[in-house]
């Protein structure tokens, strides 16, 4: 018995008409499937790569002089390039005010930060606020302590502490320093520096490492 219009079945709802069909998938999804496809691809591999291939240049000059706000400033060695932070004398990129302020330095697989904050205490009270945060922070909680903290003058006379560390296949070293805030600022502010890299390499550069360190200038604005 031949079924008449009435009786045929209805398609099903996912049935796709043989003219939208391309290799059994539906011709319809295929475009924005591929778009998104290509959006993964440039994501996940093309940017990286083009990322990777395009070096950072920001090179430290001679003379060249990093603003830390409150009055503080950090000289850093030549040819370490500079990732965040803004130069004396330059348009500011990154806030630098009373609150506090940044920079970034690279050279090679050593990597310095340097910041400023609101702190009460002494260096020893600095030091072991930064050590705590260290300790619970992944990248460097296997880090050890090697040896007491070391006493550290800058150039103008300023007394800091230092201290190293070191780990299976990474070295690190903070150095921190307490100032007096100028202008209506209540307190004082904290400087820490901390250089982080992999196992052995930051030895080659402990002496720019020192430079830097002893380079620190707080111009008193009280």
């Amino acid at each position: 018995m031949v079924a008449t219009a009435h009786e045929r079945p209805l398609p099903d709802s996912g049935w796709v008409p043989v003219e939208q069909r391309w290799l059994g998938l539906d011709k319809r999804s295929l475009r924005p499937a591929l778009i998104v496809a290509a959006i993964g691809i440039l994501l996940g591999g093309v940017l990286p790569l083009v990322n990777n291939a395009v070096a950072w240049d920001n090179e430290i000059q001679a003379g060249e002089v990093i603003d830390l706000g409150n009055g503080l400033t950090v000289a850093p060695p030549r040819g370490w390039q500079l990732e965040g932070g803004t130069r004396i004398g330059e348009p500011k990129t990154n806030p630098v005010s009373a609150g506090g302020s940044s920079a970034l330095l690279v050279s090679g697989a050593v990597s310095v930060f340097i910041r400023t904050a609101p702190f009460t205490g002494d260096n020893t009270a600095l030091l072991n606020q930064v050590d705590n945060n260290r300790e619970k922070t992944p990248k460097t909680s296997g880090l050890t302590v090697r040896g007491p903290a070391e006493t550290l003058t800058t150039a103008d006379g300023r007394q800091g502490l230092v201290q190293h560390y070191t780990g299976i296949d990474s070295d690190a070293v903070v150095a921190v320093f307490t100032f007096p805030a100028g202008g209506s600022t209540a307190g004082e502010i904290g400087l820490t520096v901390e250089a982080d890299t992999t196992g052995g390499q930051l030895a080659p550069l402990r002496d720019e490492l020192d430079a830097m360190l002893r380079s620190i200038n707080w111009a008193d604005r009280s």
